[in-house]
C-alpha cells in the first residue's frame, strides 16, 4: 500500500521517512500546512490542494493532542501509584511493623502470624502481589482486638493501592488504545501528504524545483546508516533513566511495550541488578539476566512480553537507562 519494491517513484516516502515518530510526522504536516496556506492565498489551485489536505491533517492532530494527554495522565497516575507503594510497603510498613511490637515481641507466634512471610516479600513481588500483602495485613490486624485501628489504618492503605491500580490499568488500556489510532492516523496522513505531493508535480511540471518549497527538506535526508535524520531540538521519548529502589522489585515501561521491540539496558549507578521479560505480572520468569555496574546490553523481547521486570536486591539504590530501539 505505500511501498512499491518494482518502482520507487510510487514508494510513500512520506510513510518510510516518520515511521517510528508521531512527533516527525507532526512536524512535517504542520510545517507543510503553513507552506500551503501562505501560497493558497495568491493561487486558487493551490487553495484546492490545501483544502484536499486540511481533513487528513486535523484528524491526525486530534488523535496526536489526544494521545499525548493520555500518555500524560497515564504516566502521572503511574508515578503517583508506585509513589504510594514505596511509601506503604516502606517507611510505612517499617512503623505498622513497630507499633505491632509494642503489643506482640517480633519473635512472638502473634508477631509472626502477621508477616509469615517476613517483610520483604512486601518489596520483592508483583504489583498485584504486594497490594494483596497489605490488603491481607489489614485484615488480619482488624481481627485482633489490641491492633483494630492500626487495621483500619492499613486496610485503608490497602484499598488506596487497589484503586489506583485500577485506574491506572484503565489508563494504560486507553494509551495504547490510542497508539494504535494514532498509528493508523500517520497512515492516512502520509496517504494526503503523497497525493498532495502528486498534485503539486503536475501544477508544476513546467518548474518542478517548485514543489521543493512546500516541504522541509530536513525530515526527508537520510543520514550516513540510512536512517532519517532527527532535528537537533526532536526530544527522545524512547529514552528513560530509571531509579531503582533498594531491596525492589519492579516494572518498568509499563503500557508502551506490545512485545518483540529492542531495548538497550544501560547501568549508571548502584549494585547489580537482575531483569527479565514477562507476558503477565504472575508468569514464572524462563530466564533471569544479571546486570553489571556500567555494562549496556541488548534485550530483544519475546511476542507477547509487555512487561520489564527488575530486581535490585542491594541495600542502596541502583539507575539504570533504557532505550527503547
Amino acid at each position: 500500500m505505500f511501498q512499491n519494491p518494482d518502482w520507487a517513484a510510487l514508494s510513500n516516502f512520506f510513510y518510510s521517512s516518520t515511521k517510528g515518530s508521531f512527533k516527525k510526522m507532526y512536524q512535517l504536516a504542520t510545517d507543510h500546512l503553513s507552506k500551503l496556506r501562505i501560497k493558497a492565498a495568491t493561487d486558487p489551485d493551490i487553495q484546492d490542494i490545501l483544502t484536499f489536505f486540511e481533513p487528513f491533517y486535523f484528524a491526525f492532530l486530534q488523535q496526536y493532542e489526544r494521545s499525548i494527554d493520555g500518555r500524560t495522565a497515564y504516566h502521572a497516575k503511574t508515578a503517583e501509584f508506585n509513589e504510594l507503594l514505596e511509601e506503604v510497603t516502606g517507611p510505612l510498613l517499617r512503623r505498622w511493623a513497630a507499633e505491632i511490637q509494642i503489643s506482640y515481641d517480633n519473635q512472638s507466634r502473634q508477631y509472626k502470624s502477621f508477616f509469615p512471610q517476613g517483610r520483604r516479600v512486601f518489596q520483592n513481588n508483583s504489583l498485584e502481589v504486594r497490594i494483596q500483602l497489605v490488603k491481607t495485613l489489614g485484615r488480619n490486624l482488624l481481627q485482633d482486638p489490641q491492633l483494630a485501628n492500626l487495621g483500619t489504618t492499613v486496610a485503608s492503605y490497602g484499598q488506596q493501592l487497589e484503586d489506583l491500580r485500577n485506574e491506572q490499568q484503565g489508563l494504560e488500556y486507553h494509551y495504547s488504545n490510542n497508539s494504535t489510532l494514532l498509528e493508523q492516523q500517520r497512515e492516512e496522513l502520509s496517504l494526503g501528504l503523497f497525493a498532495c505531493f502528486a498534485r503539486l508535480e503536475f501544477h508544476y511540471y513546467r518548474d518542478i524545483n517548485q514543489v521543493a518549497d512546500f516541504y522541509e527538506l530536513k525530515y526527508f535526508r537520510r543520514s550516513n546508516n540510512g536512517s532519517s535524520e532527527e532535528s537537533t531540538e526532536e526530544e527522545d521519548y524512547g529514552l528513560f533513566e530509571i531509579d531503582l529502589a533498594a531491596e525492589s522489585r519492579s516494572a518498568q515501561l509499563e503500557g508502551l511495550l506490545r512485545g518483540g521491540e529492542t531495548i538497550r539496558i544501560t547501568h549508571l549507578e548502584g549494585e547489580a541488578v537482575k531483569y527479565y521479560s514477562a507476558a503477565n505480572a504472575n508468569d514464572i520468569p524462563a530466564q533471569i539476566y544479571e546486570l553489571q555496574p556500567n555494562q549496556s546490553v541488548s534485550l530483544q523481547l519475546p511476542v507477547g512480553h509487555r512487561l520489564l521486570f527488575f530486581d535490585n536486591p542491594a541495600s542502596q539504590m541502583a539507575k539504570v537507562e533504557l532505550e527503547l530501539m
